[in-house]
């Protein structure tokens, strides 16, 4: 009986099979009933398909998952195919799956690496749709670690070629959503309902609705309220036709915010709380953060406490985690680039010896007696060159690790601390995220110095860094820029956050107790905070206004935390750390 109910697949031959294979992939991203029809009926008759068939198959299987999101069952499959393919394009279309998978799956690092393979190959790609596949993957991953002229560049590439088509809806998508990130693009620029239009002539309605989302964030940047509403309602139920979760989460996300700051908070919630629903499992993004944030302001305003603070704890999560995640894709992109680098050094190294060794057997020619002597003189020289390369580099990374620790709490020194702050900020500012400068002061430490003697001074400063090491993260910067004063780096924390944890560090200095021969010094710090949202991403206005902030707190008494107001910093104080600054672009 199953085998008559299977008469229609049954009676097609495998030239029809690969006509539903084509037909299933190129309406993938269009038609996604259509699409998982077609992959049922297929996967109905595995053995009535040819070896490639059934490779194909399984790459438009492990595609439908991607899609659904059910990420790890995707990744294996599709790294299957990219390693024993049949056909070299399937393998190249599934090795860019596979990347762009590895992305969504947070696994960055290697995403990158296959990514540089994957720009390898590419030259030798003449497959137009791979092609296309390809450049938009890379495009998409520059843009996401912040280099937003590379992503620029491919997407332009994507457009360029226009693969069937379909290359200006795709690459225009990257492209105006980069120029969105950066502030390069306006709300009414032309350029966004022409991208629209050529997504709608090829059936593309998620990139379609891609470009709306960035359209609806250009309306809000530029206080259009009431017109990002429209185009965000108008379009909801083509969104919500693509069943693709993630997309939905963040349209149904932005469009909660929009209700926000019209003020109709019943529609901001009902539609946050789609956000939430709809989100990937274990997958925490700047939209689920947005929804979390809405639904806790909203809980707030009605009084509900108890669901605000329960909103507030995953707000904070969901926010923490999206943080570390864009820290990890940063710091897996600058490793897997380090490390491409340091390849392509030991490749030209490689290269350089094989010409030696050339050179050599042509020597080899000669007499033998004058081969020896010239293969013992290189040798000697080699040796000679090893030792004193060693030495050199010991040399080097003695006086460097002077150079940079202060020898006495073995923090940054005042220069390091200025080195890592510089670049951390512009870590920051490239990938539009805040950051926080702290400066801490200790009181009275002058006091300590007279009463006890410098040593209890020295054992108290070394006892204030440890306590304070105890609440600060990896990734944050700590170093010792005066006698008694401290400089802190908080990436990824705006001010309200500085503020917290500043008060952790405070509460820390006070509950230590040091005492040296016998003798207890009791130990307090002021705190000046401020923040790139405030100050900006120049580390001399920042620690400018921190400085001004500190200052106010000793003023105030001492022992507490003050953030900076935006009063005016006083031109004829010092700035304690003011000559490395100028001497930055010297180092």
């Amino acid at each position: 009986m199953c085998l008559f109910a299977g008469g229609p697949l049954l009676a097609a031959d495998r030239e029809d099979f690969a006509d539903m294979l084509q037909r299933a992939d190129a309406v993938k991203s269009v038609d996604p009933a259509e699409f998982a029809r077609l992959i049922d009926q297929l996967q109905a008759q595995p053995d009535a398909l040819s070896g490639q068939q059934r490779e194909h198959l399984q790459y438009l299987h492990a595609w439908r998952l991607v899609y659904t999101g059910e990420y790890a069952a995707a990744i294996p499959m599709l790294e299957s195919l990219a390693d024993q393919a049949s056909d070299p394009t399937l393998q190249f279309r599934a090795s860019v799956t596979a990347t762009n998978v590895q992305v969504l799956a947070t696994r960055y690092e290697g995403a990158f690496l296959q990514l540089n393979k994957l720009l390898n190959k590419l030259p030798e790609v003449t497959d137009k749709d791979a092609r296309l596949q390809g450049m938009s993957v890379a495009a998409d991953l520059y843009v996401l670690v912040g280099e937003y002229d590379l992503g620029i560049h491919y997407a332009e590439q994507v457009v360029k070629e226009n693969a069937r088509g379909r290359g200006v809806c795709r690459g225009e998508q990257i492209r105006l959503d980069t120029l969105c990130k950066t502030k390069r693009i306006k709300a009414d620029a032309p350029a966004i309902p022409a991208a629209i239009d050529a997504c709608l002539q090829q059936g593309e309605s998620l990139a379609a609705n891609g470009i709306r989302m960035t359209h609806a964030r250009l309306l809000l940047r530029e206080h259009r309220i009431d017109e990002a509403i429209s185009l965000l309602e108008r379009h909801y139920g083509e969104m919500e036709q693509t069943r693709y979760p993630r997309g939905v989460s963040e349209w149904e996300s932005l469009l909660a915010q929009a209700y926000q700051q019209r003020g109709a908070g019943v529609n901001a919630q009902r539609m946050a709380l789609r956000a939430v629903e709809h989100s990937v499992k274990d997958q925490f993004t700047q939209p689920l953060v947005g929804a979390y944030r809405v639904l806790f302001e909203e809980s707030e305003k009605q009084g509900d406490i108890g669901s605000a603070i329960g909103y507030l704890k995953k707000s904070a999560a969901a926010d923490k985690a999206y943080l570390d995640d864009v820290t990890a894709r940063q710091l897996a992109y600058e490793r897997v680039k380090s490390n491409t680098l340091t390849t392509k050094s030991q490749l030209e190294a490689l290269n350089q010896e094989n010409k030696l060794l050339q050179l050599q057997r042509e020597l080899d020619g000669k007499a033998a007696e004058t081969s020896r002597l010239y293969i013992a003189l290189l040798l000697l020289v080699l040796v000679f060159i090893a030792l004193w390369a060693y030495r050199t580099k010991r040399s080097q990374l003695h006086f460097m690790k002077l150079s940079q620790e202060d020898s006495l709490t073995g923090i940054a020194n005042r220069p390091r601390f200025i080195q890592l702050a510089e670049t951390v900020l512009e870590a920051a500012r490239k990938s539009q995220q805040q950051a926080s400068v702290v400066l801490c002061d200790l009181d009275h430490f002058k006091a300590i110095n007279d009463r006890f003697g410098h040593a209890a001074g020295d054992h108290v400063l070394r006892q204030a860094v440890i306590a304070c090491q105890g609440h600060l993260r990896v990734s944050d910067i700590f170093g010792r820029v005066g006698g008694e004063e401290f400089g802190i780096v908080l990436p990824g924390c705006g001010l309200e956050d500085a503020k917290q944890r500043a008060e952790r560090l405070r509460v820390a200095l006070s509950a230590i107790e040091p005492q040296y021969d016998g003798v207890r010094c009791s130990v307090s710090g002021s705190f000046g905070v401020t923040s790139t949202e405030e100050s900006g991403y120049e580390l001399r206005q920042l620690l400018a206004h921190a400085d001004a902030a500190l200052y106010r707190a000793k003023a105030a008494g001492r022992d507490r935390v003050m953030p900076y107001d935006g009063e005016t910093v006083d031109a004829e104080r010092p700035d304690p750390i003011d000559d490395e600054l100028r001497n930055v672009g010297h180092a």
